[in-house]
C-alpha cells in the first residue's frame, strides 16, 4: 500500500468523521492514511474531543502555538515535523491550508524529492488576510506542489490565480458529519411541542470577523414590525458582553437570547426548534456551520461573505443568499419564511436533500482519492 500522510493543525470534532470516512476510502483504493496534528489544541478551542473514535493512524507534534494580533489568529509552529517526515520515509503529503507546515514541506521538496498536495479553502477576499508578501510564497508553495484539493468553487478560482493548473486541481467539498444533525435534529423535531414563538438561530464566534452586531441591528428593525420570533444567538467570543450590552441597551430582552458556547451534540435541539438559520458574517472562507444548519433541515439566509454559499445555496430554492450590510433585503427574506411556514419547510427539505447528495463525507473523502489518483495511477472505486 502507498503511504499518505495529511499533516494538518489540529485535531477538531469537525474533522474527525472527515478523516475516518477518508481512511476507510483511501484503505479500499490501495493507500494506508496516517494524520500527522500540529498540535493538541489551541486554549480558545471549547470543543471536546474523543480521539478513541478515530479509526485512523495518527501522531502528534508538540508544537508552539503563536498568537497573530488576536484571538482567530494563532500560528501552529509543526515542531519536529521535519524529523517526523524522516521517520515515515516514502510517501505523499498532503498539507492543510498555506500554513507554517507547508513551508516547511516546500522547503524539503527543494532538497529531498517529494510529492506534496495542498488542501485549502483559502479564497480571495480583498481586505482579508492579504498581501503581497503572502500572495508571493503561496505561488512559491503552489509551483512545487504535485495537486491540489480546494474546499469549493471560490477555493479553486484562488488556486488558479495562484498559478496551479486547472487539471490538476480537485474538489473535496468541505463538509461535516452531516448525517448525525440530519438524525439528531429529524427526532427532536418529531418529539418536541412547537415553540410558541417562531425561533431564528445564529450559530458561530461571536467575534469582530462575524459582526454579530450587524445581525442584531437587522433583529432590531424586525422587532419594530413584530413580535412572534425569538433569535438564539448559540456561541461565545470577545464580543459576546459588548453584543449582550448592545441587545439591552436596544430593548431587544423579549426578541434575542444568548446561549454561549455549546458543544456538538446540543446544537441539534437548537436547530429542531427554529424556522431558519441566519448566517451572518463579513468574513469565512467556508462556514461549516451552513453545512450543520442545512443537513439540519432549515432555509439558511446565508451572508455572500461566505465562501460556501457559492457552492451550497441555491438562492430561492434551499435557502437565501444575502448582503446583510442590507438591512431591508435580510429582514423581507427572514419575514417570507417566518409568514410562509410551509414555504420555509419546503425549502428546509430541500437544503436537507441537497446536503444528503452532494455535500456528504462519502462524496468530500472521493475528492482526495481523485486527486490522488493521478500521482501514483490508481484505480478508484465506484
Amino acid at each position: 500500500m502507498k503511504k499518505v500522510l495529511l499533516v494538518t493543525n489540529i485535531p477538531n470534532p469537525y474533522r474527525l468523521a472527515l478523516f475516518n470516512e477518508l481512511n476507510s476510502q483511501m484503505k479500499e483504493a490501495g493507500y494506508d492514511l496516517k494524520i500527522i496534528f500540529g498540535s493538541a489544541g489551541y486554549k480558545r478551542r471549547q470543543f471536546q474531543l474523543d480521539l478513541s473514535e478515530a479509526t485512523f493512524h495518527y501522531a502528534m507534534l508538540d508544537s508552539h502555538k503563536i498568537q497573530l494580533g488576536h484571538r482567530e489568529k494563532t500560528m501552529v509552529t509543526y515542531k519536529g515535523l521535519g524529523k517526523q517526515l524522516k521517520k515515515e520515509g516514502k510517501c505523499i503529503i498532503i498539507v492543510s491550508g498555506f500554513s507554517l507546515a507547508t513551508m516547511k514541506i516546500w522547503l524539503r521538496s527543494i532538497f529531498v524529492p517529494t510529492k506534496y498536495l495542498i488542501w485549502s479553502g483559502s479564497v480571495e477576499f480583498p481586505g482579508w488576510y492579504d498581501s503581497a508578501t503572502r500572495r508571493f510564497f503561496r505561488r512559491l508553495f503552489v509551483k512545487r506542489a504535485a495537486a491540489f484539493i480546494a474546499y469549493g468553487t471560490l477555493a479553486k478560482d484562488y488556486f488558479k490565480k495562484l498559478g496551479a493548473p486547472a487539471e490538476r486541481i480537485f474538489i473535496a467539498l468541505n463538509t461535516v458529519d452531516t448525517e448525525f444533525y440530519a438524525k439528531r435534529t429529524e427526532r427532536l423535531r418529531a418529539a418536541q411541542p412547537l415553540p410558541g414563538k417562531k425561533h431564528l438561530v445564529y450559530v458561530g464566534y461571536l467575534e469582530p470577523r462575524k459582526n454579530v452586531e450587524n445581525l442584531v441591528e437587522i433583529i432590531k428593525k424586525l422587532s419594530e414590525k413584530r413580535s412572534d420570533f425569538i433569535l438564539d444567538i448559540v456561541g461565545a467570543g470577545s464580543r459576546e458582553e459588548m453584543l449582550k450590552e448592545m441587545s439591552k441597551t436596544l430593548g431587544l430582552a423579549d426578541w434575542i437570547r444568548f446561549h454561549g458556547f455549546r458543544q456538538k451534540e446540543e446544537l441539534p435541539a437548537f436547530f429542531a426548534q427554529s424556522t431558519c438559520f441566519l448566517f451572518q458574517t463579513d468574513f469565512d472562507i467556508w462556514g461549516l456551520v451552513l453545512n450543520e444548519a442545512m443537513a439540519a433541515g432549515l432555509p439558511c439566509i446565508s451572508s455572500l461573505n461566505a465562501g460556501a454559499t457559492c457552492d451550497l445555496v441555491m438562492d430561492g430554492k434551499n435557502g437565501f443568499v444575502a448582503d446583510y450590510d442590507n438591512h431591508e433585503e435580510v429582514i423581507g427574506k427572514i419575514e417570507v419564511l417566518l409568514n410562509d411556514t410551509a414555504l420555509a419547510r419546503k425549502m428546509g427539505d430541500e437544503a436537507a436533500k441537497f446536503i444528503r447528495e452532494q455535500a456528504n463525507l462519502k462524496v468530500s473523502a472521493g475528492g482526495f482519492v481523485k486527486a490522488l489518483q493521478p500521482l501514483t495511477r490508481q484505480v478508484v472505486p465506484q
